[in-house]
């Protein structure tokens, strides 16, 4: 396979691919905010990035990315844009399903933010229910530290997103203006980062009613590019080696 992005292929290019192989990668973004010091693009641009490097090394296919996820928690900053849940798993599952119909069976969403996870849970119950394909996604702030216990990635917009940030492109990232975000960002003072005893919780209340900064978790400061790419290095085999395993599930025919 010469190429593996499918924008570039010609209709003739991609007909061949789906000889080769039955997967199709498809990363899913969203455009938000990160702090004042990432692009509102963070999400898209690393699930792109990474699901790229993921087809070049495992030869199968990669679709233009899904720019826009489910982050309605983020809206009171500007430039965030938010789909709804239910909408967002029709249009994965469309967009899916276009694939399925020149052969497609199996997939691989890399998924860079996580409000998604439950349009992508659902989107690969439908899937599998409509047309018996096998659909796997992985988020890099979940699987790292599973990898690595020094990679906990507790932040939002923080020293782990943004050096991941900074791996993928670092001329993105405006370091001088990195701030820490506030001790407070909290509803009570024993609910605090989103937690309660120690218990992350969900918070169903905006971010920006809880603090102005954006970014929350771990202090941005100390970023770096060396270490956002050893964590995308790690990101990118583990699901190289997903596909392979993904390719020994048995679909229907």
């Amino acid at each position: 396979m010469d190429k593996v992005l499918i924008e570039r292929m010609s209709w003739t290019e991609f007909e061949q691919a789906m000889k080769e192989t039955d997967v199709v990668i498809i990363p899913v973004g969203s455009l938000e905010e990160h702090g004042p010091h990432n692009p509102l693009g963070v999400d898209i641009h690393a699930a792109a990035y990474c699901a790229e490097l993921i087809g070049q090394k495992a030869r199968v296919p990669v679709a233009p990315v899904m720019p826009f996820g489910d982050a309605r928690g983020l809206l009171g900053f500007p430039g965030t844009v938010s789909i709804d849940t239910e909408l967002l798993r029709q249009v994965l599952v469309a967009y899916a399903e276009s694939f399925i119909r020149h052969g497609a069976k199996r997939f691989l969403f890399i998924n860079g933010h996580g409000g998604n996870v439950p349009a992508l849970a659902m989107a690969a119950g439908d899937l599998y229910d409509k047309h018996g394909c096998v659909s796997l996604f992985t988020e890099w702030w979940v699987t790292l530290p599973e990898i690595n216990p020094d990679w906990p990635c507790d932040d939002h917009g923080g020293y782990f997103e943004t050096s991941f940030m900074m791996g993928v492109n670092a001329s993105l990232v405006e370091m001088s203006r990195a701030q820490k975000p506030p001790e407070t960002a909290s509803l009570t003072a024993g609910m605090v980062g989103g937690k309660f005893r120690g218990v992350r919780i969900p918070l169903p209340i905006p971010l920006d009613k809880r603090q102005k900064m954006g970014n929350m978790g771990r202090p941005p400061a100390g970023a770096s590019e060396e270490v956002g790419k050893a964590m995308i290095d790690a990101y990118v085999d583990y699901n190289v080696g997903l596909v392979e395993e993904l390719k020994k599930i048995q679909v229907a025919t």
